[in-house]
């Protein structure tokens, strides 16, 4: 079932947030960062919570048998070199590994996706790590291009790591 987040549901998707990613980027990013990622989990219950009662991001989780799973965050497209009126952004989606190619993802996305159509944007943007190759087959799957020229760096437990933009057009 996927369904809009509750503040409630922030502990849940603080713990599906930091779990994903000791997961998925297991190849990408340092053991030693990504175990440190749980001592953060109050962290991410406190912000998880104060996002999704402000409404600083449409927030969409999967449930299963009434336990979050995953999450879905989106809203006006981020990035500077975008005119928000037009974009919408698919900020991040994480889905518990043990969930992974059993179409919650899909679900997830296809909620978000509809949800950003809905509010008027005519193009979906998302950032994903270009070492990422499970998230890139993924959105190349739901139909995302990579934008050609997009890339950003980031440094995550001291690794520098390169981002490009994914884009789905209406």
């Amino acid at each position: 079932m996927i369904r809009d987040a509750l503040p409630e549901d922030a502990k849940r998707i603080a713990h599906v947030h930091v779990s994903s990613w000791q997961h998925a980027y297991l190849d990408l990013m340092p053991t030693d960062y990504l175990a440190s990622l749980s001592a953060t989990l109050p962290q991410r219950e406190t912000y998880w919570a104060r996002t999704i009662e402000s409404k600083d991001a449409d927030v969409l989780v999967a449930e299963v048998e009434g336990i979050v799973i995953g999450w879905l965050s989106l809203g006006p497209c981020r990035d500077e070199n975008t005119p928000e009126a037009a974009s919408g952004e698919v900020m991040a989606i994480y889905v518990l590994a043990e969930y992974w190619s059993k179409g919650i993802g899909a679900q997830l996305w296809q909620a978000g996706f509809k949800r950003l159509l809905d509010q008027g944007y005519k193009r979906i943007t998302l950032w994903v790590l270009s070492g990422n190759e499970r998230a890139i087959r993924f959105y190349k799957g739901l139909g995302g291009t990579e934008e050609p020229g997009s890339c950003r760096t980031l440094v995550r437990g001291g690794v520098t790591l390169d981002e490009v933009r994914y884009v789905w057009s209406n």
